[in-house]
C-alpha cells in the first residue's frame, strides 16, 4: 500500500482558495468600473438639471427610496436588506458629493447617537453640522445652512423627547423621514478598574436607561448629567476616577477602555429619530403621517377626535399629550398614523379634524420604518 502525499491535499486547498479570491478580485474590478460609470451618469443628470434650470432640488430622496425598495425586492441574498441599504446609501452619498454634498445638521457633538444615525441614513460623504441643542438643529435647517436635520423624538424605554415636540409647534419644517437605532450603552473609562470609579457622566437619557445597572453595580457612585454622551466621554478621559456611559464609537474616538458592555436596563432599547427639512416627502410604498393638534377642554372631546380615525379605518401608531407652553392646563396632542396626506381617506379625516380642533398642524407624511427595516 502506497501512502498518499499529504502536501498535495494542502496544495489543492490553496489552489482552490486562490481561485476564489481571484474571482472576488475580478468582481471588485467590475464593481469599481460600474460605480464610476454610475457617477458619470449622475454628473450628466446634474448638468442636464442645470441646463433646464431645475437645480433647486438636487437631492431626490423618493428616488433613493424607490431604488432601495426595488433592489431589496430583487435581492435573493446572502446580504440582508439592512446591508443592501447601507451599501447603496454610501453609493448615493458619494454620488451626490460629486455634484454637491448634502449638509446634515444633528444633535452634536460628534460620536453621539444622533451623529451615528445621520451617517447611517445619509452616508459618509455628506458634510455634517453638529449642533449644541435640538433648537439649533431646527434653526440650521430653517436658515438653509443645512439641507436636513436629524433629531431624536422617542426612546423605547424613556418615551418621548419633549423638546423635539415643542420645536415643531413654531417651526415651518416638515418630517420627511424617520430612522431607528438600536441603542447599546457602554461604561467607558481611562482606567480599567471599576472599583476606582467615583463619578459617572452621561446625557440624562442614557443615565435613565441604565439606572438599574448603575444602582446594582456602582452603588453610591455620583451620576453626573451632561449635554451629550460625547461630552461625557471627554470628561471621563480628562478626570481621574470618572467614567462615561456612551456608545462604542465614543470609546474608539476618545481612547477609552470598555469597562462594561450593554448596560441598558432592557435588551430592546431603540431610539427613533426624525429627519426634518423644508420640503415634504413624496408618497412611498408604506407611509406614516404625523400631526399635532389641540382641542377644547370639554368632556369627551379627545374621544370624539380619536373616533374620527377609527370610523375611517385609519390606524393610529402613537399618541402623546404635551402641555402647551405658556398656557397652563391646556394640552397639545402629537399623533402618528398610517397613511399619506394625499390618500383620499386621510384628506377626509384631516379636513374634518381641522373643523373640530383649536389648532392643527400636519408635520409630514414620510416612509414608514419598521424596527427590522433600516
Amino acid at each position: 500500500m502506497v501512502a498518499g502525499n499529504p502536501s498535495k491535499g494542502g496544495t489543492r486547498f490553496l489552489s482552490k482558495l486562490d481561485d476564489l479570491r481571484q474571482q472576488i478580485d475580478n468582481l471588485d474590478d467590475q464593481l469599481l468600473k460600474l460605480i464610476n460609470r454610475r457617477g458619470l451618469l449622475a454628473q450628466k443628470i446634474g448638468k442636464e438639471k442645470s441646463r433646464q434650470g431645475k437645480m433647486t432640488h438636487f437631492h431626490v430622496p423618493q428616488r433613493e427610496r424607490a431604488i432601495l425598495d426595488r433592489l431589496n425586492d430583487q435581492s435573493k441574498g446572502p446580504f440582508p436588506p439592512s446591508s443592501v441599504n447601507s451599501i447603496f446609501r454610501e453609493i448615493f452619498s458619494a454620488t451626490l458629493a460629486l455634484e454637491k454634498p448634502l449638509k446634515i445638521a444633528f444633535l452634536g457633538p460628534e460620536t453621539t447617537f444622533s451623529h451615528q444615525v445621520a451617517v447611517k441614513h445619509f452616508g459618509h460623504s455628506c458634510k455634517f453640522n453638529p449642533c449644541a441643542n435640538i433648537e439649533s438643529v431646527f434653526s440650521e435647517v430653517e436658515l438653509g445652512n443645512s439641507d436636513y436635520g436629524v433629531v431624536p423624538v422617542e426612546n423605547s424605554i424613556e418615551g418621548f423627547v419633549n423638546l423635539t415636540l415643542d420645536c415643531f409647534v413654531d417651526s415651518p419644517l416638515h418630517i420627511c423621514d424617520e430612522a431607528r437605532l438600536a441603542i447599546s450603552l457602554f461604561l467607558l473609562a481611562a482606567n480599567a478598574d471599576r472599583k476606582k470609579i467615583k463619578k459617572v457622566y452621561s446625557h440624562p437619557q442614557p443615565l435613565a436607561q441604565s439606572r438599574n445597572w448603575l444602582n446594582k453595580n456602582l452603588p453610591g457612585v455620583e451620576q453626573m448629567p451632561t449635554s451629550s454622551t460625547a461630552q461625557a466621554a471627554e470628561l471621563a478621559k480628562q478626570e481621574k476616577n470618572s467614567a462615561a456611559i456612551a456608545g462604542q464609537l465614543a470609546a474608539e474616538v476618545h481612547g477609552l477602555k470598555v469597562i462594561a458592555k450593554n448596560i441598558q436596563d432592557r435588551a430592546e432599547n431603540h431610539t427613533r429619530f426624525l429627519v426634518i427639512s423644508k420640503d415634504q416627502a413624496k408618497r412611498a410604498k408604506k407611509n406614516k403621517t404625523s400631526i399635532m393638534f389641540s382641542i377644547a377642554d370639554e368632556a369627551g372631546s379627545l374621544l370624539k377626535t380619536l373616533q374620527l380615525f377609527a370610523k375611517n379605518n385609519v390606524s393610529l401608531t402613537k399618541i402623546q399629550s404635551r402641555p402647551l407652553r405658556n398656557k397652563p392646563w391646556e394640552y397639545l396632542f402629537y399623533v402618528d398614523f398610517l397613511g399619506h396626506v394625499d390618500d383620499k381617506v386621510v384628506e377626509r379625516v384631516l379636513k374634518t379634524l381641522s373643523k373640530r380642533t383649536l389648532f392643527l398642524r400636519v408635520l409630514g407624511s414620510y416612509p414608514e420604518q419598521g424596527l427590522k427595516r433600516t
